[in-house]
């Protein structure tokens, strides 16, 4: 998850959190309980990691922030969620990413019949400062990933090889960076502590 600044990034600043969420609780089919009492903070700048074994709540804990829960037919019911001081569980995802919240999903997905550059430019389809602000993030993620300008012409698959994967894996950071103009992100890690 990646977040910019906005409405709420005084009273953020005030309290020191970009992000928090406080005491939330989630319920799938109206009946599942899948967490209860998650509270953490992401300072300005900072980083967090959520660890725990497989069920413990992450991946759900993340769509809570990223409002994707509906699509499982889950709902934050009790606590909130606050992105830069404003309270963001009823946003809607297309609002969040536009407020600099994104997620990049575990899976590698890239859409193999499109060039690795015009994936990156996938990540802007929600700004809207202009065609000039877009090339100067692409070319400053470029400059973060050296390999993906040396590529930006090729087809982004198919790629079944492990360096492949890695090459996709990269994609996916950057047009979240692309999205949101921002270098700060969440990522879901694997057991090794490595990004998946």
């Amino acid at each position: 998850m990646a977040a910019t600044g906005g409405s709420g990034s005084a009273a953020a600043a005030a309290t020191g959190a970009h992000l928090r969420v406080n005491n939330i609780e989630v319920v799938y089919d109206h009946v599942i309980l899948v967490l209860q009492g998650v509270s953490l903070e992401v300072p300005e700048g900072g980083i967090v990691a959520l660890l725990g074994a497989n069920g413990a709540g992450k991946t759900t804990t993340l769509k809570a922030v990223s409002n994707l829960l509906r699509t499982e037919r889950g709902k934050v019911t009790k606590g909130s969620i606050e992105l830069m001081g404003e309270r963001v569980e009823h946003r809607s995802p297309p609002e969040l990413v536009r407020m600099g919240c994104i997620q990049v999903m575990e899976g590698r997905r890239c859409f193999a019949h499109l060039t690795v550059e015009e994936n990156l430019l996938t990540g802007a389809f929600t700004r809207q400062d202009g065609k000039a602000a877009i090339n100067a993030d692409l070319e400053k993620v470029y400059g973060y990933f050296p390999q993906l300008k040396e590529r930006r012409s090729s087809l982004a698959g198919p790629m079944s090889t492990r360096a492949a994967s890695a090459a996709r894996r990269r994609i996916e950071w950057a047009r979240c960076s692309i999205t949101a103009a921002c270098w700060r992100r969440c990522f879901r890690p694997k057991r090794s502590g490595t990004p998946s």
